[in-house]
């Protein structure tokens, strides 16, 4: 496995403000959807190996739980090819919370698929515009789809199935007081990304 490129401290924290930034307005998305008040954890940024990744997600996710995830490729052509893609992951109770608060039937697997893509939409959508913003360019979208239902971890996150060995994590856990929902959104970017990101970071660095 090749080595890395790494951040500076300095690019690490503006990169760290950036997405409190944008994980914020998407909470604010979250919680007008919901029609209730959402908690947000500090989002962790790390770099990983595709091998890791699972070990890394169930630290917050538990072991032996079984999740849901949608994924959703993005890209922005005027960022010096900054790329990667956003997997929303989500706790069985989560469908319940959901349903309860929306008034929603969550019985069935394809209402279950409906609340995550509309959810998911949500969240992706608000916390890469809210990234995008401030790093400037546009943002696009491939179109999201079902990861998995009710799966293990380790069969979502399989290295064989994620398309690269190392890359820059971005995981942000969204909660609900007194309901039985967690959410975990999941940015992902390769290795040749990181090098473009440390150039827009410095360059933000160098207007402050």
């Amino acid at each position: 496995m090749s080595a890395l490129v790494t951040f500076s401290e300095d690019q690490r924290d503006c990169l760290q403000e950036v997405v409190n930034v944008a994980m914020g307005k998407a909470g604010d998305s979250l919680a007008r959807f919901l029609r209730t008040f959402v908690n947000l954890s500090v989002p962790r940024i790390r770099l990983v190996g595709a091998d890791c990744l699972p070990q890394v997600l169930r630290e917050h996710l538990g072991r032996d739980q079984t999740i849901s995830a949608v994924r959703q490729g993005f890209h922005s052509a005027t960022r010096g090819g900054v790329h990667g893609e956003a997997v929303t992951l989500y706790s069985d109770s989560s469908f319940q919370a959901m349903a309860d608060l929306l008034d929603f039937d969550s019985s069935e697997d394809a209402n279950q698929i409906e609340l995550m893509l509309d959810t998911s939409n949500i969240l992706t959508g608000a916390c890469l515009n809210g990234i995008s913003e401030q790093l400037g360019g546009e943002v696009g979208y491939s179109a999201p789809s079902v990861l998995g239902l009710h799966c293990g971890l380790t069969q979502l996150m399989a290295p064989e199935q994620l398309g690269w060995d190392q890359a820059l994590l971005i995981e942000i856990n969204y909660s609900l007081e007194c309901r039985e929902f967690y959410c975990t959104l999941v940015l992902l970017m390769p290795a040749d990304t990181i090098v473009a990101l440390r150039s827009i970071l410095s360059g933000l660095l160098e207007d402050l």
